[in-house]
């Protein structure tokens, strides 16, 4: 049975390919097709909310450094890899 999702649900019709839908029903289990397709679609409204923030900064303030978020998400890495003991986190990259 699917778990109790927060918010007001609307029925809707909605039409896929048969090999995806197929796909879903293989992954989606005991959560059911619903729900699965429920947090897809919010994962989708997510990235297009970042790209939409990540274009206005840019706007803004200019495209975004690669070196620099490189150098961040290293820093970022070892910081994790150090709180959790790995020896890997600073080597790996």
């Amino acid at each position: 049975m699917d778990k109790q999702r927060p918010g007001k649900t609307q029925v809707t019709s909605v039409s896929l390919r048969a090999e995806t839908l197929e796909a879903i029903r293989a992954r989606a289990g005991k959560q059911g097709v619903s729900s699965y397709i429920e947090e897809a679609v919010q994962r989708q409204l997510q990235r297009e909310a970042i790209d939409e923030y990540i274009a206005a900064a840019e706007a803004e303030h200019g495209p975004v450094d690669a070196a620099e978020v490189a150098a961040r998400a290293e820093r970022i890495r070892a910081h994790h890899a150090a709180h959790r003991g790995d020896a890997t986190g600073a080597d790996a990259a």
